[in-house]
Protein backbone atom coordinates (compact mmCIF):
# COMPACT_ATOMS: atom_id res chain seq x y z
CA UNK A 1 0.00 0.00 0.00
CA UNK A 2 0.99 3.36 -0.37
CA UNK A 3 0.60 6.80 0.79
CA UNK A 4 1.30 10.56 0.52
CA UNK A 5 3.19 12.42 3.46
CA UNK A 6 3.00 16.56 3.14
CA UNK A 7 5.23 18.62 5.45
CA UNK A 8 4.18 22.14 4.49
CA UNK A 9 6.69 24.72 6.06
CA UNK A 10 6.65 28.33 6.50
CA UNK A 11 9.72 28.44 3.69
CA UNK A 12 9.23 25.01 2.04
CA UNK A 13 6.79 22.40 1.23
CA UNK A 14 8.41 18.79 1.67
CA UNK A 15 6.40 15.44 0.23
CA UNK A 16 6.68 11.81 -0.63
CA UNK A 17 5.32 8.57 -1.70
CA UNK A 18 5.72 5.86 0.91
CA UNK A 19 5.23 2.04 0.96
CA UNK A 20 4.43 0.60 4.55
CA UNK A 21 8.18 -0.16 5.79
CA UNK A 22 9.09 3.59 5.20
CA UNK A 23 10.70 2.90 2.13
CA UNK A 24 10.35 6.85 -0.29
CA UNK A 25 9.30 6.41 -3.99
CA UNK A 26 9.20 9.44 -4.80
CA UNK A 27 9.71 12.84 -2.95
CA UNK A 28 10.22 16.46 -3.91
CA UNK A 29 10.68 19.60 -1.83
CA UNK A 30 9.76 23.25 -2.93
CA UNK A 31 8.76 26.66 -2.14
CA UNK A 32 5.86 27.53 -0.28
CA UNK A 33 5.23 31.08 -0.69
CA UNK A 34 2.38 31.98 1.61
CA UNK A 35 1.46 35.15 0.51
CA UNK A 36 0.06 33.33 -2.37
CA UNK A 37 -2.94 32.18 -0.25
CA UNK A 38 -4.43 29.27 0.76
CA UNK A 39 -6.37 27.96 -2.31
CA UNK A 40 -3.03 28.70 -4.00
CA UNK A 41 -0.80 26.13 -1.81
CA UNK A 42 -3.42 23.74 -2.03
CA UNK A 43 -4.02 23.11 -5.45
CA UNK A 44 0.09 22.95 -5.90
CA UNK A 45 -0.18 20.07 -3.43
CA UNK A 46 -2.77 18.56 -5.47
CA UNK A 47 -0.83 18.68 -8.62
CA UNK A 48 2.61 17.88 -6.96
CA UNK A 49 1.23 14.58 -6.01
CA UNK A 50 0.08 13.53 -9.32
CA UNK A 51 3.19 14.50 -10.29
CA UNK A 52 4.56 12.43 -7.33
CA UNK A 53 2.60 9.52 -8.84
CA UNK A 54 3.87 9.76 -12.24
CA UNK A 55 7.66 9.96 -11.31
CA UNK A 56 6.86 6.76 -9.30
CA UNK A 57 4.97 4.91 -11.45
CA UNK A 58 1.72 4.77 -9.89
CA UNK A 59 -1.91 6.37 -10.16
CA UNK A 60 -3.90 7.99 -7.61
CA UNK A 61 -5.44 4.95 -7.43
CA UNK A 62 -2.79 3.21 -6.02
CA UNK A 63 -3.00 5.48 -3.27
CA UNK A 64 -4.88 4.46 0.61
CA UNK A 65 -4.61 7.99 1.88
CA UNK A 66 -2.81 11.51 2.15
CA UNK A 67 -1.33 12.83 5.62
CA UNK A 68 -0.44 16.19 6.44
CA UNK A 69 1.51 18.49 8.85
CA UNK A 70 1.33 21.75 9.38
CA UNK A 71 3.28 24.16 11.86
CA UNK A 72 0.39 25.34 13.42
CA UNK A 73 -2.30 24.27 15.87
CA UNK A 74 -4.53 21.67 14.65
CA UNK A 75 -7.77 19.26 15.96
CA UNK A 76 -6.60 16.25 14.12
CA UNK A 77 -10.05 14.26 15.02
CA UNK A 78 -11.47 16.89 12.45
CA UNK A 79 -8.53 17.43 9.94
CA UNK A 80 -9.24 21.78 10.98
CA UNK A 81 -6.15 23.93 11.03
CA UNK A 82 -7.06 26.06 13.82
CA UNK A 83 -4.35 28.60 13.52
CA UNK A 84 -0.94 28.77 11.71
CA UNK A 85 1.07 32.06 11.83
CA UNK A 86 3.47 31.18 9.56
CA UNK A 87 0.71 30.21 6.61
CA UNK A 88 -1.07 32.83 7.91
CA UNK A 89 -4.18 30.01 8.02
CA UNK A 90 -7.04 30.18 10.76
CA UNK A 91 -9.88 27.86 10.80
CA UNK A 92 -9.09 25.85 7.57
CA UNK A 93 -10.65 22.66 6.70
CA UNK A 94 -7.29 21.34 4.67
CA UNK A 95 -8.11 17.29 5.50
CA UNK A 96 -12.12 18.09 4.03
CA UNK A 97 -10.78 19.91 0.93
CA UNK A 98 -7.95 17.58 0.08
CA UNK A 99 -10.54 14.78 0.56
CA UNK A 100 -12.98 16.38 -1.94
CA UNK A 101 -10.01 17.44 -3.98
CA UNK A 102 -8.71 13.61 -4.36
CA UNK A 103 -11.21 11.32 -2.83
CA UNK A 104 -8.98 9.86 -0.98
CA UNK A 105 -9.03 9.88 2.80
CA UNK A 106 -6.73 12.36 4.93
CA UNK A 107 -5.24 13.26 8.55
CA UNK A 108 -3.83 16.43 9.41
CA UNK A 109 -1.83 17.10 12.31
CA UNK A 110 0.53 19.27 13.95
CA UNK A 111 4.72 19.02 12.23
CA UNK A 112 6.55 18.14 15.28
CA UNK A 113 3.48 15.13 16.27
CA UNK A 114 4.19 14.27 12.71
CA UNK A 115 8.24 14.15 13.29
CA UNK A 116 7.96 12.17 16.43
CA UNK A 117 5.43 9.78 14.48
CA UNK A 118 7.94 9.16 11.87
CA UNK A 119 10.94 8.60 14.30
CA UNK A 120 9.00 6.17 16.28
CA UNK A 121 7.35 4.32 13.13
CA UNK A 122 10.75 4.15 11.11
CA UNK A 123 13.82 6.59 12.55
CA UNK A 124 15.68 6.06 15.87
CA UNK A 125 12.62 5.40 17.75
CA UNK A 126 11.56 2.09 16.22
CA UNK A 127 12.22 0.43 19.54
CA UNK A 128 10.52 2.48 22.10
CA UNK A 129 6.43 2.62 22.27
CA UNK A 130 6.78 5.45 24.95
CA UNK A 131 9.35 8.67 23.92
CA UNK A 132 9.44 12.20 23.40
CA UNK A 133 10.53 13.71 20.42
CA UNK A 134 12.69 17.07 20.88
CA UNK A 135 13.95 19.33 18.56
CA UNK A 136 16.09 21.82 19.16
CA UNK A 137 15.24 24.51 16.08
CA UNK A 138 14.49 28.32 16.11
CA UNK A 139 12.18 27.38 19.02
CA UNK A 140 11.61 24.13 20.61
CA UNK A 141 9.00 21.55 19.07
CA UNK A 142 7.93 18.39 20.53
CA UNK A 143 5.89 15.35 20.16
CA UNK A 144 4.67 12.56 22.57
CA UNK A 145 4.37 9.53 21.87
CA UNK A 146 2.76 6.59 24.85
CA UNK A 147 2.03 3.10 23.77
CA UNK A 148 2.61 3.82 20.62
CA UNK A 149 -0.20 6.53 19.68
CA UNK A 150 0.19 10.53 19.71
CA UNK A 151 -0.32 11.92 22.50
CA UNK A 152 -1.74 15.76 21.81
CA UNK A 153 -3.85 16.61 24.98
CA UNK A 154 -7.15 18.79 24.85
CA UNK A 155 -8.03 20.17 21.79
CA UNK A 156 -4.73 18.93 20.43
CA UNK A 157 -3.57 21.93 22.23
CA UNK A 158 -0.75 19.48 23.93
CA UNK A 159 2.48 18.19 23.72
CA UNK A 160 3.86 21.78 23.27
CA UNK A 161 7.24 21.43 25.42
CA UNK A 162 9.07 23.89 24.31
CA UNK A 163 6.93 26.47 26.13
CA UNK A 164 7.17 24.88 29.45
CA UNK A 165 7.97 27.31 31.92
CA UNK A 166 11.50 25.87 33.71
CA UNK A 167 12.38 30.20 35.36
CA UNK A 168 9.75 32.41 36.90
CA UNK A 169 9.69 35.76 35.65
CA UNK A 170 12.51 34.44 32.61
CA UNK A 171 13.64 35.64 29.27
CA UNK A 172 11.26 37.01 27.05
CA UNK A 173 9.75 34.23 24.96
CA UNK A 174 8.33 34.70 21.27
CA UNK A 175 5.09 33.17 22.60
CA UNK A 176 4.14 36.18 24.69
CA UNK A 177 5.62 34.52 28.11
CA UNK A 178 8.29 34.13 29.89
CA UNK A 179 10.92 31.85 30.77
CA UNK A 180 9.62 29.24 28.78
CA UNK A 181 12.22 26.28 27.74
CA UNK A 182 12.78 27.27 24.12
CA UNK A 183 14.20 30.59 25.34
CA UNK A 184 17.21 28.93 26.69
CA UNK A 185 18.02 25.45 24.63
CA UNK A 186 16.22 26.03 21.01
CA UNK A 187 19.13 26.63 18.54
CA UNK A 188 18.41 30.53 18.67
CA UNK A 189 18.75 30.55 22.02
CA UNK A 190 22.94 28.76 21.86
CA UNK A 191 23.63 31.40 18.85
CA UNK A 192 22.30 34.09 21.19
CA UNK A 193 24.53 32.48 23.78
CA UNK A 194 27.53 32.46 21.31
CA UNK A 195 27.35 36.15 20.85
CA UNK A 196 27.51 36.96 24.36
CA UNK A 197 30.15 35.08 24.88
CA UNK A 198 32.16 36.22 22.10
CA UNK A 199 31.31 39.97 23.50
CA UNK A 200 32.82 38.99 27.17
CA UNK A 201 35.86 37.00 25.43
CA UNK A 202 36.69 38.79 22.17
CA UNK A 203 40.39 37.15 22.41
CA UNK A 204 39.29 34.05 22.64
CA UNK A 205 39.26 30.88 19.98
CA UNK A 206 35.40 30.97 19.65
CA UNK A 207 35.55 35.07 18.88
CA UNK A 208 37.96 34.30 15.69
CA UNK A 209 35.78 30.90 14.61
CA UNK A 210 33.34 33.73 14.89
CA UNK A 211 34.63 36.29 13.41
CA UNK A 212 32.74 35.17 9.95
CA UNK A 213 29.27 34.25 11.37
CA UNK A 214 27.72 32.93 14.09
CA UNK A 215 25.97 29.32 14.25
CA UNK A 216 24.87 26.58 15.90
CA UNK A 217 28.00 24.80 15.32
CA UNK A 218 30.56 27.66 16.65
CA UNK A 219 30.84 26.75 19.95
CA UNK A 220 31.31 22.96 19.17
CA UNK A 221 34.30 23.86 16.48
CA UNK A 222 36.23 26.38 18.72
CA UNK A 223 35.57 23.60 21.26
CA UNK A 224 37.23 20.77 19.48
CA UNK A 225 40.27 23.58 19.11
CA UNK A 226 40.22 23.40 23.42
CA UNK A 227 38.70 26.65 23.73
CA UNK A 228 37.83 26.86 27.44
CA UNK A 229 35.02 29.32 26.68
CA UNK A 230 33.64 27.48 23.73
CA UNK A 231 33.63 24.32 26.18
CA UNK A 232 32.31 26.49 29.09
CA UNK A 233 28.92 27.96 26.77
CA UNK A 234 28.49 24.20 25.61
CA UNK A 235 28.75 22.90 29.48
CA UNK A 236 25.70 25.34 30.36
CA UNK A 237 23.80 25.17 27.02
CA UNK A 238 23.66 20.87 27.88
CA UNK A 239 22.30 21.89 31.10
CA UNK A 240 19.53 23.89 29.41
CA UNK A 241 18.58 21.18 27.63
CA UNK A 242 18.61 18.55 30.31
CA UNK A 243 16.95 20.57 32.59
CA UNK A 244 13.82 20.46 30.33
CA UNK A 245 14.28 16.90 29.89
CA UNK A 246 14.36 15.95 33.72
CA UNK A 247 10.94 18.14 33.95
CA UNK A 248 9.55 15.94 31.09
CA UNK A 249 10.91 12.80 32.35
CA UNK A 250 9.36 13.65 35.91
CA UNK A 251 6.14 13.60 34.59
CA UNK A 252 6.18 10.97 31.73
CA UNK A 253 9.08 8.81 31.74
CA UNK A 254 9.46 7.36 28.20
CA UNK A 255 11.94 5.00 27.50
CA UNK A 256 13.63 7.72 25.17
CA UNK A 257 14.30 10.63 23.91
CA UNK A 258 14.70 11.41 20.45
CA UNK A 259 16.37 14.69 19.94
CA UNK A 260 16.57 16.22 16.48
CA UNK A 261 17.22 19.56 14.96
CA UNK A 262 20.46 21.31 13.54
CA UNK A 263 22.34 21.08 16.56
CA UNK A 264 21.37 17.58 17.17
CA UNK A 265 23.78 16.72 14.55
CA UNK A 266 26.69 17.39 16.56
CA UNK A 267 25.72 13.81 17.65
CA UNK A 268 28.08 12.09 20.51
CA UNK A 269 29.24 16.09 22.38
CA UNK A 270 25.83 17.03 22.94
CA UNK A 271 23.88 13.57 23.50
CA UNK A 272 25.46 11.61 25.70
CA UNK A 273 26.35 14.31 28.23
CA UNK A 274 23.00 15.42 28.43
CA UNK A 275 22.02 11.31 28.59
CA UNK A 276 24.89 11.22 31.58
CA UNK A 277 23.53 14.38 33.20
CA UNK A 278 19.63 13.05 32.82
CA UNK A 279 20.02 9.62 34.20
CA UNK A 280 22.51 10.90 37.06
CA UNK A 281 19.52 13.22 38.28
CA UNK A 282 16.52 10.50 38.28
CA UNK A 283 18.40 7.75 39.69
CA UNK A 284 17.37 8.32 43.00
CA UNK A 285 19.41 5.41 44.24
CA UNK A 286 18.47 2.66 41.40
CA UNK A 287 15.03 2.87 41.65
CA UNK A 288 13.55 4.46 38.51
CA UNK A 289 14.54 3.11 35.22
CA UNK A 290 17.29 4.23 33.19
CA UNK A 291 16.08 6.79 29.87
CA UNK A 292 17.61 6.35 27.06
CA UNK A 293 18.56 9.54 24.83
CA UNK A 294 19.52 9.33 20.97
CA UNK A 295 19.77 11.80 18.17
CA UNK A 296 17.11 11.60 15.48
CA UNK A 297 17.88 9.38 12.32
CA UNK A 298 15.61 10.61 9.51
CA UNK A 299 16.24 14.40 9.20
CA UNK A 300 14.14 16.53 6.73
CA UNK A 301 12.29 13.32 5.91
CA UNK A 302 10.77 12.98 9.52
CA UNK A 303 7.84 15.28 8.56
CA UNK A 304 6.33 13.68 5.60
CA UNK A 305 6.73 10.35 6.67
CA UNK A 306 5.52 10.82 9.72
CA UNK A 307 2.31 12.72 8.44
CA UNK A 308 2.51 9.71 5.97
CA UNK A 309 1.80 7.42 9.22
CA UNK A 310 -0.94 9.21 10.07
CA UNK A 311 -3.04 7.23 7.48
CA UNK A 312 -1.47 3.90 7.85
Amino acid sequence: MYYVGVDIGGKNVKMGIVDDFGKILSSMTYKTLPERGYDAILLEIIANINNLCEEAGLYMDDISGIGIGVPGICNSRVGLVMSCSNLNWKGVELANDIKNLTNKPCKVCNDANCAALGEQRFGSGRNYKNLVFITLGTGIGSGIIIDGKLFEGLGCAGAEAGHMGICVDGLQCDCGNKGCWESYASSSAFVRQTKEAVQKNPDSILAEVCKDGISGKSAFIAAKQGDKTAKKLIEKYIDYVTYGLIGLTNILHPQAFIVGGGIANEGAPLILPVKKKLNEYIDNNGFYPYVDVVGAKLGNNAGFLGAAALVM
